[in-house]
């Protein structure tokens, strides 16, 4: 029955790691003295590498916490000589346990200038004051299970404390208790402009130029604590390339999930809340910060590197339907024009003689109006109340003043029309 479990296990590890292939540029080799490929069929480990404390290369995988209160580490004995890029894979996962733990699993790529392995071991197992890069991974967070990065020039000490507060990235992991490992990608290019990114499964955890990994030797390795719970962080593998891989540079196009935060807000006149949401790198702020113009510029940067240009191709294609349809409306009024252009065009003369017409009307309205006003008045100097002369006045002065207007604006119009005319012809 053992051997039929431990054979159903190695089974169930092949499984898994061939079901997250990294695809890598053909002409970029794997550094074999940093790399673990081909745990399942050794009986140990290859001699570049050690295992410290508790650690137990096991059915086919490294388990830095086989037991309960445990600790482990794995390190490369030689050191890696950095010139300009590197692409650093760690293929893992966490069984056993699942919530808030002290413990975590910590990958480090340390400068070796003024150490020696073994190093100390008082942070998750692995050095408090170290000079290089960390990647930890823990639920013990403010914002729950996460990947963080923390850089250190061997000056500050860590603990469990302050490493949340010298955190310089991160992005959220759920790791705990699954079956299905994960792969952590560490990748750095010098001619890149100082690149430096994390990817996980493929997705970008974060990626910086401002850090500088200066050219020298580094310890590569692996350690981890659980605390006092049974969680099992265990090794699948491990692939060094001495070049940043075609994969390390896939447009940050898919990104894990960030921290995000909830406001509380309370509406004053109603006393009615509502939660906003909002990043975590810029929850103390309601202005928009620089990180998030950043953050907007690289995704629009990462779809056009990514041909990723559906919506800006959808603009351009409305833009140009209805540009379509401008010429064509734009023709059609060429053509009136056209049109009415092989009529005789108005001369000047005949354009003074349309002002003089439409003076002439509106002198033989004042002149009728005159005549009503002298009507009404001499019907009441005479003293005869009749009532007809009002009338009279009244009905001329419902059916005058509409044509006063229409013809105002039939005059108005047809002499504007003329010199649209006239000014076409000239053109």
């Amino acid at each position: 029955m053992r051997f039929v479990k431990s054979l159903g296990t190695i089974v169930s590890i092949l499984a898994l790691v061939s079901a997250h292939p990294t695809e890598h540029a053909d002409t970029i080799d794997l550094n074999t003295d940093f790399s673990l490929v081909d745990l399942v069929k050794g009986k140990e480990i290859p001699s570049t590498w050690t295992l410290g404390d508790s650690s137990v290369l096991e059915e086919g995988r490294i388990r830095l916490t086989p037991d309960q209160k445990s600790k482990g580490s794995l390190w490369g004995k030689n050191t890696y000589q950095l010139k300009d890029s590197f692409s650093l894979e760690w293929t893992f996962r966490s069984v056993n346990y699942d919530g808030v733990s002290k413990g975590g699993l910590s990958f480090w790529f340390l400068s070796s200038s003024d150490s020696k392995l073994p190093l100390e071991k008082s942070f998750y197992n692995g050095p408090s004051k170290f000079d290089g890069l960390q990647l930890l991974v823990d639920n013990n967070g403010p914002l729950g299970p996460t990947l963080r990065a923390q850089f250190n020039d061997g000056v500050q000490t860590f603990t469990d404390d302050n490493v949340y507060d010298n955190t310089f990235a991160s992005c959220l992991l759920g790791y705990q208790d699954s079956s299905v490992p994960l792969t952590v990608r560490l990748t750095y290019d010098r001619n890149y402009n100082n690149f430096l990114k994390v990817q996980i499964d493929n997705r970008v955890c974060f990626q910086t130029r401002k850090a500088k990994l200066p050219a020298g030797n580094y310890f590569v390795g692996a350690t981890a604590d659980n605390s006092d719970t049974d969680e099992s962080f265990e090794i699948l593998k491990v692939q060094m390339y001495d070049a940043a891989t075609e994969v390390s540079l896939i447009p940050n196009v898919n990104p894990q999930p960030q921290p995000k935060v909830l406001t509380k807000i309370i509406d004053e006149a109603t006393g009615e809340t509502s939660l906003l949401e909002k990043d975590v790198y810029d929850a103390q702020h309601d202005k928009v910060s620089n990180f998030e113009i950043y953050k907007k510029l690289d995704k629009v940067e990462g779809k056009i590197l990514a041909n990723d240009i559906h919506s800006l191709k959808v603009q351009l294609e409305e833009i140009s339907k209805s540009q379509a349809e401008t010429i064509k409306l734009v023709a059609q009024l060429s053509q009136a024009l056209q049109n009415v252009g092989t009529q005789s065009a108005p001369t000047k003369d005949e354009d003074n003689k349309d002002y003089k017409n439409f003076f002439a009307v509106n002198e033989k309205l004042e002149k009728m109006l005159e005549e009503a006003k002298k009507l009404r008045e001499s019907s009441s100097h005479s003293g005869y109340a009749g009532p007809h002369v009002d009338e009279i006045a009244k009905k001329l002065a419902i059916w005058i003043v509409p044509l006063i207007i229409i013809m105002l604006i039939m005059a108005y119009y047809t002499f504007r029309i003329r010199q649209e005319i006239v000014k076409t012809k000239l053109l």
